[in-house]
């Protein structure tokens, strides 16, 4: 162990899907860990690789990312000077809009802050482009086939072709074109699945570089190739951890972390590790530490794969600054994505029940994702009245106002990490009454002092605590002020001093070690 680097003399690299308008508990969490890297005035970029259309001016207007916080986006980033000249010599990529003609219909209906446009052919929907409210240039273009499933997205950025998904009838695939400057393909990958292990080339130069990870890693490297100290985090389980092991920079240092179960079903200490996980344990190249979110999964992880250099850092609970919300005494929150992993048809059907003893209660869910017409669905043959009972307000980037404004929080989930929710809504005084699945919620909940803990899968039970908590205003003020002492456990202090401490225990060490070897 060497002495570590000071803070300018070291590049810090994180790794984000997307900045949209819609930012879950993970991105948030990284954000949060990018801020404090750059207010330490460590040189700190962000890598999206996803699509990014503002230049991340809304997240920097909401004050989620720190100025001193560069962004690199693949499509923008990604082609050099080379790809740029060679793009100028190629006739444009056609975009396949529709032209007017015999038998040619468009409709256009207005979508939140967009303009819809479907355009018919003979009867037949065909392509649906999606125009920016106020600019009238394009967003995104989806082109269908006959039979109406999808064949291509084309995604747009400030008016100008940057992406092209190629879909595989019956779902069976996805293949990725980036283009640069809006004229050519410079980079073609498979992208089906999220470990960015299909086939790449960059095509103006007929050149493969193996894999989509190894396209991102290849960049990276040649990016930073100056940087006197880089260290790489990736997060979660995707293209990041590939793309982390497959980098080769002399002086780079790697930290894995882990947002969720790496168990794959039934989620329990029984189960088997998810495959991709298992490929992650195996191969610890670059991996200089792995974090995880809490004590169990720490000691779960060392149970099964003895050696890994594991520490356990937890989320920050947020400082309120939440004002002028009223709680409304009657409201059961969620707030978190609309995925088969949270189960919120358990969530739903356990409101049901509460329906049935509290019938003035009614359940308000943020978020959003593709099991929202089926969980409305679900609720209606609940006998649930959708905008009364149950409501579904979409995706929100004021969680805590949305926490404060209830009464009670609750967690289905059939497993998670850490989620950042739990301390959140807690920082606010709304206590949680969650499944005790692995893992998290007993990392937070303390039963009966800030919420209450039931066993997953247990509708009636959960059901039984909601209704508990919103009957008893005496209950209800005790889990309150337990709720928001959680703030002293999970404080901004702990959180900055842990995440630093790591960061120069990584960066301090001996940059002449090897660590391209995988584990065996």
């Amino acid at each position: 162990m060497t002495k570590a680097p000071r803070p300018g003399d070291t590049d810090v690299v994180l790794f984000v899907r997307s900045l949209g308008h819609r930012i879950a508990g993970g991105t948030r969490a990284v954000l949060a860990r990018a801020n404090l890297y750059a207010d330490s005035g460590y040189r700190t970029t962000l890598v999206v690789t996803g699509l990014l259309d503002d230049d991340g001016a809304w997240v920097r207007a909401q004050g989620l990312l720190h100025p001193d916080v560069r962004l690199l986006v693949l499509w923008r980033d990604g082609p050099d000077a080379v790809d740029r000249a060679r793009a100028r010599e190629v006739e444009p990529v056609e975009v396949p809009r529709v032209a007017d003609g015999p038998g040619v219909q468009r409709r256009r209906r207005t979508v939140d802050d967009a303009v819809q446009v479907r355009t018919l052919v003979d009867g037949t929907l065909r392509t649906i482009e999606l125009l920016d409210k106020d600019t009238k240039v394009t967003r995104q273009l989806v082109v269908l086939r006959e039979d109406g499933s999808r064949e291509s997205l084309w995604a747009f950025a400030h008016g100008t072709l940057v992406a092209i998904d190629h879909l595989a009838p019956g779902g069976g695939g996805r293949r990725r074109e980036f283009v640069v400057d809006g004229r050519a393909v410079w980079l073609e990958a498979e992208v089906t699945g999220h470990v960015g292990a299909g086939e790449a080339r960059l095509r103006l130069r007929e050149d493969p570089v193996g894999d989509y990870a190894g396209a991102i890693a290849r960049w990276l490297d040649t990016t930073f190739a100056s940087a006197r100290h880089l260290v790489v985090f990736a997060d979660g389980e995707n293209v990041w951890q590939r793309s982390l092991r497959l980098m080769r920079h002399p002086r780079m240092r790697g930290v894995s972390v882990l947002h969720n179960s790496h168990f794959g079903e039934p989620y329990d200490s029984t189960a088997p590790t998810k495959p991709h996980w298992q490929e992650f344990f195996a191969d610890t190249t670059n991996v200089d530490a792995m974090v995880c979110l809490t004590e169990r999964q720490r000691t779960d992880l060392l149970a099964r794969y003895p050696g890994l250099p594991l520490h356990v850092l937890r989320h920050a609970a947020p400082r309120p600054k939440v004002r002028g919300v009223r709680r409304d005494q009657d409201s059961v929150v969620f707030v978190g994505r609309l995925a088969p992993q949270k189960q919120l048809d358990h969530l739903l059907r356990a409101f049901a029940l509460v329906h049935e003893r509290v019938p003035r209660a009614h359940l308000d869910v943020y978020g959003h994702g593709a099991e929202e017409d089926s969980l409305k669905k679900l609720a209606t043959e609940l006998g649930l009245e959708l905008g009364d009972d149950v409501r579904f307000h979409g995706a929100t980037s004021q969680a805590l106002h949305a926490f404060a404004g209830a009464r009670v929080a609750a967690m289905s989930s059939l497993h998670e990490g850490l989620p950042l929710t739990l301390t959140e809504a807690m920082s606010v005084g709304t206590p949680f009454v969650a499944y005790d699945c692995n893992y998290g919620p007993a990392e937070v909940i303390r039963d009966g002092e800030n919420g209450f803990l039931v066993p997953r899968d247990d509708v009636e039970a959960l059901a039984a605590r909601l209704v508990q908590v919103l009957e008893d205003n005496r209950l209800a003020r005790r889990l309150s002020r337990g709720a928001r002492r959680v703030t002293s456990s999970f404080s901004p202090r702990r959180y900055r001093d842990a995440w630093r401490d790591l960061l120069d225990d990584v960066a301090g060490r001996d940059s002449s070690s090897s660590h391209t070897i995988a584990r065996s």
